[in-house]
């Protein structure tokens, strides 16, 4: 079993942790990486979202659940935030970005790369994901605008318009849309596109995890190191100590079971310290949490798939 879970983890962190040496060792210009994460985003990941979706061919029951229950697993998560927060004492300025670091989840360049790997015998491991992913993903976007907006910051539209314009300007979302939409309608592709799109799509993975291994700087772990390790145990340990307990509850087992706690077992997003920053929040403990989570997040994973399965 040690060994399923090693081949299941290890090419993914294995990548991530290859991305963080070629930024380190400059094997590459400095803005390369930059780009990189730009065409991961923008191109390769949609291209890998579209394709599994539209050739998906299975009930939504379990993916709505399963989507559902990640969902409910916020509210008790971010509970438990809230109470280490003052706990810990955590600088009134240092709080938001505290309490997004421990909700928000690298769903698309961790958790679908890790589903894809650990799932492999689940039919279209990828597809259902990539499902379940895309209504998170616009959840996940307007609760960091909830938590990172400063009290008495603006009202009505000014308050929620990041979150809009993040969420309709989404590659990730639109990708999942449209391929919803050739799910449902079962629209299929001109053959020269289509096979564009899924070469293109079978790059967003690995681009994925280069990109973010290269975004992973120790520099920022200083002088935030306890209150980011305690934002990512939240986040990687709490998270699916939570989901599993709803999973019970709720009677999902099997692969679906195992599929939830990964997304919960996720480190923090990479998006969250762009959004601490852009928002005027405490973006250097936002980047320290992304960092730490990562790390964390491979005994975690572990964990799960050892005792899920």
């Amino acid at each position: 079993m040690w060994q399923v879970v090693f081949d299941s983890l290890a090419p993914v962190f294995l990548t991530i942790a290859i991305g963080a040496a070629l930024r380190r060792l400059a094997f590459l210009p400095p803005g390369f990486f930059g780009g990189l994460n730009q065409l991961a985003f923008w191109v390769c990941l949609p291209c890998m979202l579209f394709t599994e979706i539209a050739r998906c061919r299975v009930a939504g029951g379990d993916v709505i659940r399963v989507t559902e229950l990640i969902a409910l697993a916020v509210a008790p998560t971010l509970a438990a935030a809230w109470v280490l927060v003052h706990i810990l004492r955590v600088p009134p300025p240092s709080r938001s970005a505290f309490l997004q670091g421990a909700v928000r989840g690298n769903l698309a360049y961790v958790g679908l790369p890790v589903i894809v790997y650990a799932l492999a015998a689940m039919p279209n491991a990828g597809g259902r994901a990539a499902m379940v992913l895309a209504p998170l993903t616009v959840l996940y976007n307007v609760l960091g605008v909830l938590l990172l907006t400063k009290r008495g910051e603006g009202g009505g539209w000014r308050r929620w318009r990041p979150a809009f314009n993040g969420i309709v300007t989404n590659p990730l979302i639109i990708a999942c849309l449209l391929g919803l939409a050739a799910f449902w309608w079962q629209v299929s592709l001109p053959p020269a596109v289509g096979k564009t799109v899924e070469m293109l799509g079978k790059a967003g993975l690995p681009v994925a995890l280069l990109a973010l291994g290269a975004s992973l700087t120790f520099e920022r772990v200083r002088g935030h190191f306890w209150f980011a390790t305690a934002a990512a145990l939240v986040r990687v340990a709490a998270g699916p100590a939570i989901g599993w307990a709803l999973a019970a509850a709720f009677g999902v087992a099997g692969d679906w079971r195992t599929m939830m706690l990964l997304f919960l077992a996720c480190p923090t997003a990479v998006a969250s310290y762009v959004m601490a920053d852009q928002m005027g929040a405490d973006k250097d403990l936002a980047g320290a949490i992304v960092v730490l989570s990562t790390l964390y997040a491979f005994p975690a994973m572990a964990a799960v798939l050892l005792l899920a399965r």
